[in-house]
């Protein structure tokens, strides 16, 4: 997102403040398909069909019209689309800034869609032993493809899944980000139980997780390539039960926007104030059906008000203007970028 876009999110931020609704920040599910079957998701396995090319397209324009200025695409495998670099292209003609996540299985073989993104998010959860543990026989090898085929050609990031199966080996996986040159992210296991599973013994301790944060805090204070801010890791490090994704009330300092500052479109077109809460009310308004800005100002009060996912945590953040957080994900994207030229000039890892 250039300066120009990153002042009007402030401004909305601002806005939002003085409690003025708007969906800056919306993540789309385009589709349920996806070539893996990782250990802790079952998002497959709903087997939705996909709503065509043009139903999307008509959603984001009326997304822009609402004042959407970033754009989340996730699946299942966005990739599985065939359409979707057309999507992809119809939001960033729009003025929109698109990331969009993947596990990495269809990059190599569809580069295009690097010219079509501003940001990809690659999943990756370490070494092979442990990231073909967590997700598929075969799953590393393929996103490290993944990330070799993207370095350099766009804002590169990595999200790992923390589990009993990498906690161990944050040290390796901020090595391979500082050679190969990406930044990281890192979660724990949070989705609700329409969304994902959590197999018997990957489910870390609470002493355990609160460990691998403090961990993560320390290394990002000495440098690590690492994108989550530092009031997200320290506030994720004392987070009373991880096996409780959600809490009623405040915790993180800060009071939580969803449904007011961003929410999330399911692949079905129902709209959700975030993930967490994708499947868990019937009456969900319908974005296909009732128009992307009617289904928003139809969003039901939050059930809660603060979760153990650091995407939203970041950003509650964002749109509560925290200086702290603000600054830290600028200088993110600065040194994302800087590592980006490096790649593509082919010099050492950042």
């Amino acid at each position: 997102m250039n300066t120009a876009g990153q002042l009007g999110m402030g401004f909305d931020a601002l806005l939002g403040l003085m409690g003025r609704s708007r969906p800056v920040n919306v993540m789309i599910s385009v589709t349920d398909r996806c070539p893996s079957r990782c250990a802790y998701c079952q998002i497959p396995e709903q087997g939705r069909p996909d709503l065509p090319t043009g139903v999307w397209k008509r959603m984001i324009s009326e997304m822009a019209a609402a004042g959407t200025r970033r754009i989340g695409v996730w699946g299942g495998e966005p990739l599985a689309r065939q359409d979707i670099v057309d999507i992809c292209s119809h939001a960033r003609s729009l003025g929109i800034y698109v990331s969009l996540d993947s596990n990495g299985y269809l990059v190599p073989s569809r580069p295009e869609i690097l010219e079509a993104i501003d940001h990809l998010v690659l999943a990756y959860d370490g070494p092979e032993k442990a990231h073909d543990a967590n997700r598929q026989p075969g799953s590393h090898a393929r996103v490290t493809a993944a990330i070799d085929a993207s370095a350099g050609r766009v804002r590169l990031w990595t999200i790992t899944v923390l589990t009993r199966n990498n906690l161990h080996l944050i040290d390796e996986i901020l090595d391979t980000a500082r050679m190969k040159g990406f930044l990281t992210t890192f979660q724990t296991l949070h989705h609700n139980d329409k969304l994902g599973r959590n197999p018997e013994g990957m489910m870390p301790s609470r002493e355990e997780y609160a460990e691998a944060f403090g961990h993560l805090l320390r290394r990002k204070r000495e440098g690590a390539p690492i994108a989550n801010s530092v009031r997200c890791l320290e506030s994720l490090s004392r987070w009373p039960d991880y096996r409780k994704t959600t809490l009623p009330e405040r915790f993180h300092g800060t009071r939580c926007r969803a449904g007011a500052m961003y929410c999330n479109v399911d692949a079905d077109g129902r709209l959700y104030p975030c993930s967490l809460l994708i499947g868990l009310s019937e009456d969900a308004p319908n974005a296909v059906e009732m128009g992307f800005e009617k289904a928003f100002r139809a969003l039901p009060p939050l059930p809660c008000q603060a979760c153990v996912a650091g995407c939203y945590t970041e950003y509650n953040y964002l749109y509560g203007l925290s200086p702290s957080v603000a600054l830290d994900w600028y200088l993110s994207v600065r040194r994302t970028d800087r590592a980006a030229k490096e790649a593509a000039a082919g010099l050492p890892g950042q």
